[in-house]
């Protein structure tokens, strides 16, 4: 009845030549349209300023099976990642024992949640804030119960095989192995999983009616002490709505990866095309070259509840717009070009280092002397023509790589913080260029 009285209540009929029956439109609204309902259980609720917080009890078996297909797509996520610990949760549920709150979002039209009543909720609006590690495993159990009941050869195998070809992400960062089908097939411990999962209660708490900031910040506290949530996962948060509005864009030739990406590590690792950049590098560079001093990426947890830029000035707010950015990516593809031109290979690995585009943004920064603008047009036209005489210089004299590699070899034989002294080492040296001057790696990491 639940799911009738939504559909009627959606349903427009119209008068029309066109018009079909009651009972012809109730049929075509049913195929259409796929609910993934799961009824809760509330346990305690409470209102917080125009949000709901409301902590709430659900069947395992349900949930898992109710999941909308790319649930672990959910865009502020990390990937699924390797943990041994996370890998044992399957004797968890086994044993009985419970297993920590899952936190998810919920933002479609309610009834009024109550203490003791139950609500049925669409899974297909529901995006996890936190246990999407634990609820990937276990889902990954639940396919692998599903496919074994469908396959016509129960052999460890074959059904290892379909498995494989219809999870790969689950053999891909290995959260189930051959071995492990094996053992669960030759044990017989498939036929009672199911039984036991049907009998699993879970807890939730669920956030309802948070803004997409909100949902942002959410996450990262909620995930902060979790040694998976890298600070380059939450720094890309924090500038999230920039990526959207960049993605559809960028030229053919300019890439931005996240860390969550597949490719991202090739990337970062230097096996890459000119023009494909770390979207977090990227960044943090934009601010070096603003701010006119390399920076590193870092999140401070305690003030995520303001926006990032917040206590930036209007120009600032300018810069950090798709427009601004996506010709800045092109300055920045151009001088990639040069330097992979004249350098090479390690041209092309050494470029995309975060360490290397925020020393020579802000070498380029303090050269043009950008901290002094407060004017948007100016900005732009002082960064036109800082970036053709970076390009002019990067091609002569050039940054001469191979110096700077024999210097950098000796840095281990010193006590030095050795991220901080090359993204200094690399500004100094884009300034020195800049100006005209005969800069020389030995002397700059000397002096250093």
């Amino acid at each position: 009845m639940f799911l009738i009285a939504i559909i009627l209540e959606n349903l427009t009929l119209v008068s029309s030549p066109f018009s079909i029956d009651i009972e012809v439109a109730f049929f075509f609204t049913i195929s259409a349209v796929k609910y993934n309902l799961m009824d809760f259980k509330i346990l305690d609720t409470k209102e917080v300023e125009t949000r709901t917080w409301v902590l709430a009890k659900g069947n395992l078996f349900e949930y898992l099976s109710e999941l909308k297909n790319d649930f672990y797509n959910f865009s502020i996520q990390r990937k699924i990642v390797k943990n041994q610990y996370l890998d044992s949760i399957l004797s968890t549920i086994v044993k009985g024992d419970p297993i920590p709150i899952l936190t998810i979002t919920y933002n479609k039209r309610t009834t009024k949640f109550a203490a003791g009543k139950s609500i049925s909720i669409d899974l297909n609006d529901v995006e996890i804030l936190d246990g999407l590690q634990r609820t990937f495993r276990l889902w990954t159990y639940y396919k692998i119960i599903e496919i074994y009941k469908e396959s016509k050869k129960k052999d460890p195998v074959s059904v290892a095989t379909t498995i494989r070809q219809k999870l790969p992400m689950a053999f891909d960062t290995a959260v189930i192995t051959y071995t492990e089908i094996k053992n669960l097939i030759a044990d017989e411990e498939l036929e009672s999983l199911e039984s036991t999962f049907k009998r699993f209660d879970l807890y939730f708490i669920i956030w309802y009616n948070l803004s997409p900031q909100q949902v942002i910040n959410k996450m990262l506290i909620l995930n902060a002490g979790q040694r998976s949530v890298t600070k380059t996962h939450q720094y890309e948060l924090l500038f999230l709505y920039l990526w959207h509005d960049l993605e559809n864009r960028l030229h053919p030739k300019i890439h931005l990866y996240r860390e969550k990406d597949f490719f991202a590590n090739d990337v970062k690792a230097g096996q890459r095309s000119v023009g494909d950049y770390q979207f977090s590098s990227v960044i943090v560079g934009l601010r070096s070259y603003l701010e006119e001093r390399p920076l590193k990426i870092s999140v401070d947890i305690n003030t995520l509840a303001t926006d990032p830029l917040d206590d930036d000035t209007s120009i600032n707010e300018q810069v950090f717009k798709a427009d601004f950015i996506e010709s800045f990516l092109h300055y920045l593809r151009d001088v990639d070009e040069v330097i992979n031109s004249t350098e090479g290979a390690f041209g092309k690995k050494w470029f995309v280092r975060e360490t290397t585009l925020v020393g020579i943004l802000a070498g380029l920064g303090t050269y043009l002397e950008i901290s002094e603008l407060n004017d948007i047009k100016e900005l732009r036209r002082r960064t036109d023509e800082g970036f053709k005489q970076l390009k002019k210089k990067s091609k002569s004299p050039g940054y001469k790589l191979n110096d700077f590699q024999n210097e950098y070899n000796n840095l281990y034989n010193k006590t030095v913080n050795v991220g901080t002294f090359v993204r200094k080492a690399i500004k100094d040296y884009t300034l020195s260029l800049l100006r005209d001057e005969t800069p020389s790696w030995k002397k700059i990491f000397n002096q250093a």
